[in-house]
């Protein structure tokens, strides 16, 4: 397929015509290069099957880069003088030439002649296109900054980056530093000084890190970003560089920035609390990996968890061994998700459990208040277990109106077969409470009444996954 070819409505030739349209209106403002490369593609539309009709032998025989060639047409196009049809592989169509002499762009030749020049000679063979041209215009004339000032700066980021930069770069640098107030020669050479005070901050970094590239502009921003937004000192960022480069990481500036962003955000600003919680990161992927393996997650990376749940767990108060069993207890249940569990872990926080042994405890007092439970259900005729709703009403029956466990049972025969059992028990305990009654002796036919004496060591796996189930459901 012919890289440059005729409009049907133009007519095929001996000889490459030229518009006196195009050379009257368009050639006149064109930069030299733009009017090189559409002469060049319009020769080539002549020839049929012209084998160097390709982009490759338009950037090789005008010396420019294959992109250039491109950004070219692409400015004709915006003139309405070509047509790209397709970019990989590129197709351009030559299209009549129509007067538009009041859209054609003009540039100030005369006035930036030797702006242009200059700017031009930094940039070597990178060719500057029209439209970046007037961007630099627009700098000088709208932003005030002057020309040598503009030129120094491009120097500059030509001297960093090398003569294959873009000339928008030094446009976004040029704006970025006018927001700082530098718009004359004498305020960029001041800049540049303080830009060559980061390079030496940033050597020692980049050294520490392992890493053989000079500093660049873009370093300047990260560099102030962690000294003086997040206050660290440069010695915590070599520490921080030195010990990512001794865990052998794939080390670059961005990893160094993530690490250095997490630390700000844990508030660690200092070597001696990195180094503490580097050294409980171990001891954090351990009690990751152990709680998934209890509720039966899997998960490759574990940072997430570790800096979402586990720090605050750590940070509460438990231990692996507490979240281990809490974990352990919770598998088989409706919590399975980490969120699930985080949820369990705050309830228990909220009760003031974060230990082992206060852990045991809760679990002791509460399947012992389960087993009395299960006694007054077994009483009523229901063949189930405890349940929140179970547990509320015994702790308001017990609790909040005084009423023993031997008035309980006792209320719980008298309400033995009714078709709603518990309700009708709530209703006996309401009555009494209502009347006074506190004692099996003011009730009449009681029968024993006694007590009996629940001492449980042992609990049933049904048990407690009962009980880690419904822990779901407390409110505290």
């Amino acid at each position: 397929m012919s890289f440059c070819k005729f409009s049907p409505s133009l007519t095929v030739g001996n000889k490459t015509l030229v518009d006196n349209v195009f050379i009257n209106e368009y050639l006149p403002s064109a930069p030299d290069m733009c009017v090189k490369v559409y002469l060049l593609g319009l020769g080539m539309c002549g020839v049929a099957d012209n084998p160097n009709n390709t982009l490759e032998y338009f950037a090789k025989t005008l010396k420019i880069n294959e992109d250039d060639v491109v950004s070219v047409f692409k400015y004709w196009e915006d003139l309405g003088l070509v047509q790209i049809l397709n970019i990989t592989p590129i197709e351009v169509r030559y299209l009549p030439v129509i007067s538009n002499a009041k859209n054609i762009k003009k540039y100030k030749v005369d006035k930036y002649a030797s702006f242009n020049i200059t700017l031009q000679e930094l940039f070597d063979k990178r060719l500057i296109m029209p439209n970046e041209f007037a961007e630099f215009y627009n700098l000088i004339e709208n932003f005030h900054m002057t020309e040598d000032a503009l030129l120094a700066i491009v120097k500059f980021c030509v001297d960093n980056k090398g003569f294959n930069l873009s000339p928008n770069y030094c446009i976004v640098v040029a704006k970025n530093w006018l927001k700082e107030g530098v718009h004359t020669l004498d305020e960029v050479k001041e800049k540049i000084a303080s830009l060559n005070f980061v390079d030496d901050n940033m050597r020692l970094i980049l050294t520490a890190m392992g890493s053989k590239r000079k500093p660049q502009l873009e370093d300047a921003e990260l560099l102030n970003k962690w000294l003086k937004d997040y206050a660290f000192e440069l010695n915590v960022i070599v520490f921080v560089a030195k010990m990512l480069k001794n865990k052998r990481l794939h080390l670059d500036i961005d990893i160094l920035d993530d690490y250095l962003s997490r630390y700000y955000e844990m508030k660690l600003l200092s070597v001696a609390e990195i180094e503490n919680f580097e050294a409980e990161r171990e001891n954090m992927i351990s009690i990751a990996r152990t709680v998934n393996q209890k509720l039966g997650l899997r998960y490759d990376d574990l940072t997430n968890e570790i800096e979402k749940y586990v720090v605050n767990w750590l940070n509460m108060g438990f231990d692996e061994s507490t979240l281990a069993a809490i974990a352990n207890n919770c598998h088989g249940t409706t919590i399975k998700t980490l969120e699930q569990f985080n949820g369990i872990i705050s309830k228990l926080f909220k009760l003031g459990i974060t230990n082992l042994a206060g852990y045991q405890m809760y679990l002791q007092d509460n399947l012992s208040l389960d087993n009395l439970i299960n006694e007054v259900l077994k009483e009523l005729g229901l063949e189930r277990s405890a349940n929140n709703q179970d547990r509320n009403f015994y702790n308001t029956w017990a609790n909040a109106w005084e009423f023993s466990h031997a008035m309980i049972m006792r209320a719980a025969t008298l309400s033995r077969g009714k078709s709603n059992a518990v309700a009708y028990l709530n209703k006996v305990l309401s009555n009494w409470r209502s009347q006074g009654v506190k004692t099996l002796d003011q009730v009449k036919d009681t029968g024993t009444g006694e007590q009996a004496d629940f001492v449980h060591n042992n609990y049933t796996k049904e048990q407690i996954m009962s009980l880690m189930t419904n822990l779901d459901e407390v409110e505290v």
